[in-house]
Formats: structure tokens, sequence, C-alpha cells
């Protein structure tokens, strides 16, 4: 359709609209926006060569299967338009309000040109609102019926449908995913009207440098009892997301205990944030909701922010952390805080943002008398202490009820006739496994149950995740991957390690599931000892190596000659390595443990010799297990790890790579992965292997299999495949044997499928013998024996492009992009149900 008759509909002296130009050929991107203008619709954009092709959808999308939605095709409209919110005036086309109501990106199942011009667009939502496959019906035109074609726009039946009303659904969803504002917040801000003297955007689009960062919190340790004395401070524990406020220059950010950026989620606090009389400063904090009772309550802050429920949010400042270029973390803490509170005489922020109090007295009484208003607790801490990021004993947290975070590993189903969930099973993470800690079947209502049965749909796996649940708890659940986090409050632990009447108060996004511990709250002995260590010490001296003791611990593991220097040329040492590994252990054991594993040891360090080795010697090393599964030509076993203790261990033994076979060690001859391995000759072009990758992705969705991408560490990339163990291993072989063949075939000059260096001169291999029974590959977060200390890296597709260093990734780097990365781009991958059709085996002869 191009842009001509979207340029002809709009007279640009008038309106602040941008003008019809065409973008970027390759973009994805998809979006909703709600307008509602001579009558309320949803315009539905997905980004094709260089435009948003557009319909409006009068009802408003269902994903209800059943449900077939009227959507009207509309001309095209430049990419630009896809970042508006707000007003278009009067008199102007299309003239009233428009909120950003879904974005993300979609996938095509067929050619879209195809099907388009064929009148049935298949396609895959990747939104914050809509996803899984949905498709566009083009319905046959009426003999007068308007010039413009009406399709239809359904759902189709995946993971992703919901059976519930649409209507129900879609009231429920009534806010920006930009900005958080209702429909009418947004009708009545003249501040953001498009005319012709602004083109003001989403506070999310603004493009400022911003010089302040996120500051890892400081943490509170549980504890039984209040401490004592007069070198402690008291502030009331609020029932809701710990938040800190980056101000700079009137601009605000509101990011959570993680890192996350929420500032969209929080409004309008950003708005009386803005009006603190600072140029700049960092803010700590708790975001609350307060329910009829005047108490912050956080299921109440949950319905809030999915728009189940319209209270205002506050926001009670603790700490001030950064002030006008000033880093206030070394001062005592009474000293900030007497630094805050003048940040608040004579301010009200709309009665929106408030100083929180402390209280030097009569603690014990204190806490007594919030637990009968049924408050939270109470937050101790040290009147002088520094402000120290991660979890110490200068803040206690001593709480009128038992409640922490548990994470999901499965649910069981509602009585006959009810909808949603009968109870959740829960558990926390230890040692880096999944242990059970009861079931939860109250606190839930109708709506909750319902969202969460369709958020646990999305994640169902076959097996369950735990690493001790008993047999009666297994019968009759669903399974999940333990991706969900849930805030439970319950009445004692039992003998057994159980809850006791435990009930569900809500989901907790802003804690990452790997981070879910059992909390163990001190003793009052332990108080008593708490309330008598200094509030700051001087750090300690850094001994010589000489000076040293010969053996220290990492990860509650024994490392000898932990200062050994393992990367000559550099400082890094043993307990480095060790260090590192235990920092990445939540994220590199999902894909090595209880896998046959190969390494790469090198005992006195990359200098010296290094050799491959896949079994035990004759001493036994400490959580590290034989397999049962011979080395091939050997008596000796592979071996296996299943929590950090073995990882640690390793390291200890002299490990430097780990390199896990393609299978689990129950099921050897069933891979749960493929993996094509592009390794570029010396003279191989680099944009060949980027091109190779991205093929191999396209080549797979074919095939309708997701794909992750790694950087080795090393000059080339792997492309990896998770699928579920149907197939042994010379069929898998064979398969990725077929797709490295095409590859050659179509592009001889490129790429080769055979290991002969004679015939990769000049091209890049695409290796598919990682597929095979003995075969392993790097894995993902794993060190190399090679000099810089590199590290294989799992990125997202969008990183892929000529400027991507294989080799970027180092053992010193990764923790602070670790830091910085707002997503785990193999986040999907345990979660992926897919499988290799057996229609293409056959088509290939394979099977």
């Amino acid at each position: 359709m191009g842009l001509d008759l979207y340029n002809k509909k709009r007279d640009f002296a008038k309106t602040a609209e941008p003008e019809g130009k065409p973008g970027r050929k390759s973009g994805q991107r998809f979006l909703i926006q709600k307008h509602d203008a001579r009558r309320l619709h949803y315009d539905f954009r997905l980004e094709l060569d260089g435009v948003l092709k557009s319909w409006a959808v009068t009802r408003g999308p269902s994903p209800n299967p059943q449900d077939k939605r009227l959507a009207v095709e509309v001309e095209d409209h430049p990419v630009a338009y896809g970042t508006f919110e707000g007003i278009i005036p009067k008199g102007q086309y299309g003239g009233g309000t428009v909120m950003m109501w879904d974005e993300g990106t979609w996938e095509p199942l067929d050619d879209p040109h195809k099907g388009l011009k064929a009148g049935s667009l298949k396609f895959v939502l990747h939104g914050k609102r809509l996803s899984g496959e949905w498709a566009l019906v083009r319905m046959k035109p009426r003999p007068k019926g308007p010039d413009r074609a009406n399709w239809l726009l359904i759902k189709h039946d995946d993971a992703a449908a919901r059976d519930d009303a649409a209507e129900a659904w879609l009231e429920t969803q009534a806010t920006s995913i930009t900005t958080g504002r209702r429909m009418e917040e947004i009708a009545t801000n003249t501040q953001r009207v498009w005319t012709s003297r602004t083109r003001d955007e989403p506070p999310k689009r603004k493009q400022s440098k911003s010089m302040l960062e996120f500051i890892e919190p400081e943490l509170a340790t549980l504890a039984v009892a209040v401490p004592k004395g007069k070198d402690w401070v008291h502030e009331i524990k609020f029932d809701g997301y710990r938040t800190q406020a980056l101000i700079e220059n009137g601009e605000v950010r509101l990011l959570t205990r993680t890192g996350l950026d929420w500032t969209h989620r929080f409004r309008p606090l950003p708005d009386y944030l803005a009006q603190m009389p600072v140029t700049s400063a960092i803010l700590d904090g708790e975001i609350v909701a307060v329910d009829e009772g005047g108490r912050a309550d956080f299921k109440t802050l949950q319905a809030t922010l999915a728009g189940e429920a319209d209270v205002p949010l506050q926001f009670y400042v603790f700490d001030l952390l950064h002030s006008d270029g000033e880093d206030l973390r070394a001062l005592p803490l009474v000293s900030r805080k007497a630094r805050l509170q003048r940040l608040f005489n004579g301010n009200h922020f709309g009665g929106r943002v408030h100083y929180s109090e402390h209280f030097t007295k009569d603690a014990a009484d204190l806490k007594d008398r919030l637990c009968a208003l049924d408050q939270e607790g109470l937050i101790c801490k040290r009147a002088n202490a520094p402000y120290h990021s991660g979890r110490n004993r200068a803040w206690l947290k001593v709480k009128c009820h038992k409640r922490q975070e548990f994470v999901i590993g499965g649910f069981t189903l509602p009585k006959a006739g009810s909808k949603g969930i009968g109870a959740l099973l829960i558990g926390y993470f230890q040692e880096g496994r999944l242990t059970y800690a009861g079931k939860v079947g109250t606190g839930f209502t109708l709506d909750s149950a319902i969202d969460l049965r369709r958020r646990l749909d999305l994640i169902a796996q076959k097996y369950h995740p735990f690493s001790d649940i008993p047999p009666e708890f297994k019968r009759g659940a669903h399974w999940v991957a333990p991706h969900l986090v849930a805030e439970v409050q319950f009445g004692e632990w039992t003998s057994d390690g159980r809850l006791r009447h435990p009930s569900f108060q809500g989901l907790r996004e802003d804690k990452p599931p790997q981070d879910i511990h059992r909390d163990r709250p001190l003793s009052p002995t332990e108080v008593r000892k708490a309330e008598d260590v200094p509030a700051a010490r001087k750090p300690k001296r850094r001994a010589p190596a000489s000076e040293k003791s010969p053996t220290d611990v990492v990860g509650g593991v024994a490392i000898s000659s932990p200062d050994r220097v393992v990367f000559p040329g550099t400082d890094i040492t043993k307990k480095d390595v060790a260090e590192y590994y235990l920092s990445v252990a939540d994220h590199i054991l999902p894909h090595i443990a209880g896998r046959p594993i190969s390494t790469i040891r090198c005992p006195q360090g990359i200098g010296g010799q290094c050799f491959f080795q896949r079994h035990l010697t004759q001493a036994a090393i400490p959580h590290v297990n034989d397999t049962g599964l011979p080395v091939n030509g050997r008596e000796d076993d592979y071996i296996m790890i299943t929590d950090a203790h073995g990882l640690i261990s390793l390291m200890q033994w002299g490990v430097m790579e780990i390199h896990p076979r393609g299978c689990m060690a129950t099921t050897p001859n069933r891979p749960d992965r493929l993996i094509f391995d592009l390794d570029p000759d010396p003279e191989a072009d680099w944009a060949d292997v980027v091109a190779g990758a991205a093929e191999v992705r396209e080549r797979m969705t074919e095939f309708d299999l997701q794909s992750f991408l790694k950087t080795t560490g090393g000059k080339g990339l792997h492309v990896v495949i998770p699928i579920q163990p149907q197939y042994d291993w010379s069929a898998i072989k064979a398969f990725t044997r077929a797709v490295a063949e095409s590859m050659t075939h179509d592009s001889p000059r490129r790429f080769v499928a055979q290991a002969s260096k004679s015939k990769r001169k000049g091209r890049v291999f695409i290796d598919y013998l990682r597929n095979d029974f003995t075969a392993t590959a790097v894995a993902p977060y794993a060190v190399r024996a090679r000099p810089g200390a590199p590290v294989a890296m799992p990125i997202d597709w969008k990183a892929l492009s000529r400027d991507l260093d294989p080799a970027g990734f180092t053992l010193e780097n990764t923790p602070a992009h670790l830091g910085r990365r707002k997503a785990d781009p193999w986040a999907d991958m345990a979660r992926m149900n897919q499988r290799l059709s057996p229609k293409i085996l056959k088509a290939l002869n394979i099977i």
C-alpha cells in the first residue's frame, strides 16, 4: 500500500504527526494503540518492509480462540508512528486520545507477502499483553461494500489462549504499557497534545544521557528479637516493592531491587518525585498501596498495578545515597537521614511521597503495637553504619508474621466446575536445587487464580523441578518451569521442612527465582552478638602471598593454592576463577547439572600443562559424581555435577573449561539439544559467520524451532536449539548434517560442511559433528583456557552484528555485563517444549 495514502490524509502544516517516510526494511515490531476517536477501537500494527501494516480492530483483540474480531484494513503508517501516546487535536484526521496498549515483536509463520496477497496471514506475537500464534484472515468483499478490506483477527488455540470473556479481560488491561496511565488521564493531560509546536513522547522513549547508575540495595537479615541499645534506630517495615528513585534534572527513574525499570508502572509517582529540591539524587524506599483500613497491603498493591483496583500509590523514602553529585553512602545512617529529611521540609509532593521516620526508644513495645494493628513489623538499623550493598547484620528485620517468597514448581487443578487452580506447589533454592516446601491452597481470588493458571500454563513442563518432593504430593500435580515467585504468609515451619497454614499473597515480579532461599532468622543470642558488633570496620590489609593461608573457602568448598595465578600476564588467581563460577552458578547450572561433562584441566594454570578429562581420578572428589556411563575405550565413567558445590569442586580440581553433552545422564541416547558450531577458517570473513548464524536460525524457524545464540570465547558462534528427547543420536546427527549440507549447497563460497582443513580455506565450517553420542560443546558462561580468560556468553539475537566480538566477554567483565543485562536471553530455553517433526525426518529419509 505504501505511505502515499497516509500522507494525503494529513496536512503536515497543521499536525505534528510524522511525515510518511519508509523506515528500515528488516524491522519486525508489533504494536497496538488504543484509539478513542469517533468510536473506540484498537489500531493493530505489524512492521513490514519499512512501514506499519495497520488494521482497526473495532472491539479489541481477543485471546479467546472462539472469538473472531473484525479488523478493518487501513492505510500503512510510518514506523515512527509507533511511539506515540497522547492527544490528536480535534479537527485533525483521527482526532482523539491514543494509548500505547501493547508492543513487542512478531514472527510470520509463512511468507508474509504471500499471506497478505492471499488473505491469510499467520504469525506469532511476542508482546507484553498478547503472545502466541494468531491469524488475520481476509473476508470476501461485499458487492457494494466500502473500499477498505475487512479481515478477521483470530487467536490460535495454544498455551497463550484464554477461554474467559474477552471484554472482561480487556477491562483489566486498561492502562498504558509505557506510562501506566488510563485513557481519561491521557485525555485530560493537555501537556501531551500533538501539535505543530511539540513532538512530546512518553517518558520511556526520551533519550537522555544518565550519569546516575543503579546501586545494589542494602538488605536486612531476618531476626526473632528487636536489638537493644542506643546504637540502633527503628523504622516501620512496609509491605510493598523496594524501589530506588534516580532523579536527574527533573527526570525520574524508578528501579526495583534488582534494577528493573518500572517507572511506567508506578505512575504518577515520578511526577511528584521530579519536584524534589535537588538536581540529582538517589533515594531508597518502598512503594506501597494503602487499603481501606489505612494499612499498606501487598495484595492491594498487586491489584492496583494489574489495573484491577485504583488505589493511589505511596512512596516512603528511608535513605539518601546520592545528592547533587555527592556520594553519601560512607556517611552514618543518621547523617544520611538528616540530609534526606531536609528535602521534605515544607514540601508536600502531592501527599504521595513521604519521609520514613525512625524511632530510638521502646522498640519492642512499638513492634507489639504494630503487630496488634496487623502491620508488617520493624526494620532495625545501626545508627552510625555506612550504606553497604547486599545482606548484612547492620540492618535487621523483625516481622509480625512469618512470610517470605517461594518459587512455584507446580499446581493442582481446582474442584470440578471451578476455574483457575486448586493449590500451588512451592519451594526454595538450596545449593542450586529447588527444595519442596509444601502446598498453598488459600489466599486466591477468582481473578488471581485464573490469571495464575494462564501464566502457569505458559511455562508447563513434563517433569517436576523439585529435588526432593514426596510421592504423595506428585499425584494430580501439573509441573511448571520454576520461573514465577510467590509471596506466601504462613504459621510455622514443620519439623520436616513444610509450611503450616500457608496463604498466597501475590506474585513477586521484582525478585528472580534463583535468589529465593529459605529465611532463617537470627536467634536471640545472635541478635545480642549483632548488638555488640562495631558499626563499621576498617578493611583488612591484603596480605602478601607469602603471608596468606594455603587454603581459602569459596561457596563452602576449600580451595588450595588460592593465590596461584592461573592466567599468565594477569593477576587472575585460582580463587578468582572459583569465585567467578560461584557468581554465575545460577546461570550455568541449568545447562550442565545432571549432564555427562568433559573438562579441560589446567592444575598449574594455562601456562602449564592442560589436558582433556572426562572421568574421575582414583581419588574421590567431593560433590562430583560418576554418571555410570562409560567413556569410550575405558573402564571409567563420565563425570557429572548437580549443584554449586560440585561446580566449585571442579575448580578446586584445576578445571578451567566445562563441556556438557547434549543429553541428560538419565537419557544418554536421547539428546535434548541441537548445536550448530559456526567455526571460521582464519581467512574467512566474520560477516559470513554472522550470516551463517542468522541463516541457521531462519532455517530452524522453518521447522517451527526456536534457537538461541552464544559466543564461544573463541572465534566462532554456537546456535543451540532445545528439543524434547524423542530421537536417538543418529537421527539428530543426520538432521543437522542435512541442514549444514543444504547451507553449503546454497552458498558454497561461504560455508563448508566438511571438517577437512584443505576444504575450509576462507570459509565457515558449519560443524554439525557436535551432535554425536560422545560429542560436547563448551557450556554457556564457561571460562576458556585461553589468554585473557574469555567466557562463552549467551546473547540476544539482536546483538548479532559485524561489530560483535566473539571473544569480547571475559572473566573480569562478565559480572558487570550480567549486572547491566535487563533479561537473560536464554531464559525461555528451559520452558521450550518444541519437537522435531517426524514428517521432516521422514522426508529426509532419516526415520
